[in-house]
Formats: structure tokens, sequence, C-alpha cells
């Protein structure tokens, strides 16, 4: 199965709304991405489900790439929270949030690099006992 064939598998309305359903956020958030999955853009004359694809593509990436999605998450919510501090907030926030976001991702990026290797060894060695019987 190709990497469009898959995403477009995740692509499904009832399975984005069921993911959307399962999570674990306030109910204004699972709102918004609902009102997110039914964004569309005609582009020459043919109607797209941006919203749909978008959606599929941020599962995907929390699904193989978890440490990108935690360490975004994180800067995010540090910007936020800079953001927010009075009088000084407004000042850094612009400086800070693009540096925050560079470095979450290239932290995240870095861990699952490493980690993916070491993922796939161990779920190998896995492989290998199951077939002798052991486990």
């Amino acid at each position: 199965m190709t990497e469009q064939s898959k995403l477009e598998a995740l692509a499904d309305r009832h399975t984005l709304k069921r993911r959307i359903e399962q999570m674990d956020v306030p109910a204004d958030v699972n709102a918004l991405l609902a009102k997110l999955m039914d964004t569309t853009v005609e582009v020459g004359g043919k109607l797209v489900q941006v919203g749909r694809r978008i959606l599929a593509w941020m599962f995907d990436l929390a699904r193989n790439s978890p440490n990108i999605a935690f360490c975004t998450l994180v800067a995010l919510v540090l910007s936020f929270l800079i953001s927010s501090i009075p009088g000084l907030g407004p000042l850094l926030s612009p400086i800070l949030t693009p540096v925050l976001l560079i470095v979450g991702l290239s932290m995240g990026a870095l861990q699952d690099f490493v980690d993916r290797p070491m993922r796939e060894r161990l779920s190998g060695m896995e492989r290998q006992i199951k077939d002798l019987g052991v486990a």
C-alpha cells in the first residue's frame, strides 16, 4: 500500500470523526476539529477536501512521529505562556515563538530519528522470541 493510499484511507470521514471523538480534549476543540474536517476548496472546478487531508496528515504524524508532535505541542504551550506575560509577553513572543518551534521540531525529529532504529530492533527481537515459542 502506497503512502498516498494510506493517507486516503485515513482521510475517510467516518474514521476521522471517530478519532476526533476519541480524543481526550474539551468539546470546543472537538467542534473546531469537526469544522476543520468539513473545510473544502474548489481547485480547477474540482472540490478538494482540504480539512480532511490536513487532519489525516496530523493524525499520521502523531502516530508515526510521536516525539515531533509532543515537542511541537510543548513549544506551542510555552509560546502561549510567554505571550501571556504582562508587558514583556507581546515583546518576547514574536522573537521566541519561532525559536521555540524550531527547537521543539528539531528535538522531536532527532528523538524520532534515534528512537526508530531501536524500536525496529526491539520489534525484530520480539518476533524472534515469538518464533521460538517462548512468548
